[in-house]
C-alpha cells in the first residue's frame, strides 16, 4: 500500500508561513500609513503601496481587495490603538471633568505625536465611500459612548445632574474632530497641549454645567 504524501513546511528565513503572512500585512500597513498619511489616499496606487512595501502586488491582494479595504485596516486599526488609550485615561481619573479632558489628552498625545494618524482618520477617510462613512459614524458614536458611559457614573455617583447626555457627547466628538483636522490641514507648529486648550475651552463650560455642586 501506497503511503500519502507528506507536505513539509519548513521555515524561510526563520519564519513560518503564517508569520510571513503577518509581516506582509504589516509592511503594507506601514506602506499605508506612510502614503495615506503624505501623499493622500486618493493620490495613492496599489502600486506605490507596493513598492513602499517592496512587495508584488500579488502579496497586496493576498491580504486586501482593493485600496479602500486598505484604508479600512489602517482605519480600524488606528482607531483601536487610540480607544485605548482613552479607555485607559477615563479609568485612571477621578471627577467626570478630569476624566474627559484626560481621555482628550490621550487622544492627542496618540494622534499628534506622528501627523499621518489624523490625517488618515480624520481627512482622508472622508468621502470614500457610504461603507467608509457610516465606518466613520460608528467611530464618532463609539467614542461618545465613552464619555456617556463616564457621564453615567457621575450621575450615579450624586456628582452630576440626571440628565441625558448622549447628544452632548457626540457634540463634543464632533468639535475636537474639526480642531484636530484644523490642525492637521494647518499650522503644526501647535503641539497637543496648544490644541488641547483650545478643545478644553469648548469642552469645560458644558461639563462644569452638569454638575450638581457648583
Amino acid at each position: 500500500m501506497t503511503r500519502p504524501r507528506v507536505e513539509l513546511v519548513r521555515p524561510w528565513r526563520g519564519m513560518t508561513p503564517e508569520q510571513r503572512q503577518r509581516d506582509r500585512r504589516r509592511r503594507l500597513l506601514d506602506a499605508a500609513l506612510e502614503e495615506f498619511g503624505t501623499a493622500g489616499f486618493r493620490a495613492t496606487t496599489v502600486g506605490a503601496l507596493c513598492a513602499r512595501a517592496h512587495l508584488t502586488n500579488r502579496y497586496f491582494y493576498e491580504h486586501f481587495a482593493d485600496r479602500e479595504a486598505a484604508l479600512r485596516a489602517l482605519y480600524d486599526e488606528l482607531l483601536g490603538r487610540a480607544l485605548q488609550e482613552m479607555a485607559a485615561a477615563l479609568e485612571g481619573a477621578d471627577t467626570f471633568e478630569d476624566q474627559v479632558m484626560a481621555a482628550l489628552d490621550a487622544y492627542l498625545d496618540f494622534a499628534m505625536a506622528d501627523p499621518r494618524r489624523p490625517r488618515v482618520v480624520s481627512v482622508e477617510s472622508v468621502g470614500v465611500s457610504p461603507a467608509m462613512e457610516e465606518r466613520r459614524r460608528a467611530a464618532r458614536h463609539t467614542i461618545a459612548g465613552l464619555i456617556d458611559a463616564a457621564y453615567a457614573r457621575g450621575v450615579e455617583s450624586g456628582h452630576l445632574v440626571d440628565r441625558p447626555f448622549g447628544k452632548q457627547a457626540l457634540a463634543l466628538v464632533g468639535a475636537a474632530n474639526e480642531l484636530v483636522v484644523d490642525w492637521v490641514l494647518g499650522d503644526r507648529s501647535q503641539d497637543a497641549a496648544w490644541v488641547g486648550d483650545d478643545i478644553a475651552q469648548v469642552y469645560l463650560p458644558l461639563l462644569r454645567s452638569r454638575r450638581t455642586r457648583p
